[in-house]
């Protein structure tokens, strides 16, 4: 679709996986296509929000949306296979930051400036990095969001659910990221039963 984020296949979402360096990398990418966040939400992510005080993964992320005229909150359950990555990730990478206190607030954590997390131009480089390693043309920080949110509403996901998970303001604004699959109106004139 011209103009919006390539919406990945399983093949590629492997593919970008495969290339990206290091478990940090691989976490910030399943953790975008998992959830669906924003890269501003998702890079501002705090280990809090997806680990216990024992460092048990938890089983939805609390996250807190600022609006216009009022605050949303949000849980977002965390797919089993994003909560494996967690734990893997969290026992590679962010367990060996606990001398740096600050740096181990974060999720992402940048490796440059201790206490701080990677910014969205950083995310941006790594991100497109692999997808031009593997030629993916079109695909873009926002890819993430995109897939996940177009994959769910192909499965059947109500639009409503959707939103809740997105955070979009409404149903018309969460319609404009969906891509739609030329076999869905195949399989919606199938379903017609007389």
């Amino acid at each position: 679709m011209p103009g919006k984020a390539k919406v990945l296949t399983p093949q590629e979402v492997r593919q970008v996986v495969s290339v990206l360096k290091n478990s940090r990398d691989k976490t910030l990418f399943l953790t975008g296509l998992y959830t669906g966040l924003r890269i501003s939400e998702l890079i501002a992510l705090e280990q809090g929000q997806l680990f216990s005080q024992s460092g048990a993964a938890l089983e939805s992320l609390r996250l807190i949306r600022p609006k216009i005229k009022q605050t949303i909150h949000c849980d977002i359950p965390v797919h089993p296979e994003l909560r494996g990555q967690l734990v893997a990730y969290k026992s590679a990478f962010l367990d060996g930051l606990v001398s740096n206190k600050d740096a181990s607030r974060w999720l992402f954590p940048t490796m440059d400036v201790p206490g701080k997390h990677i910014g969205r131009t950083q995310a941006h480089n790594i991100l497109t990095k692999a997808f031009k390693e593997i030629d993916l043309a079109g695909a873009t920080t926002h890819s993430m969001r995109r897939t996940c949110l177009t994959l769910m509403a192909r499965a059947g996901v109500p639009l409503r659910t959707i939103q809740e998970v997105s955070g979009h303001s409404n149903l018309s604004q969460l319609q404009s990221y969906l891509e739609l699959d030329p076999a869905d109106r195949h399989w919606a004139i199938l379903t017609l039963k007389y």
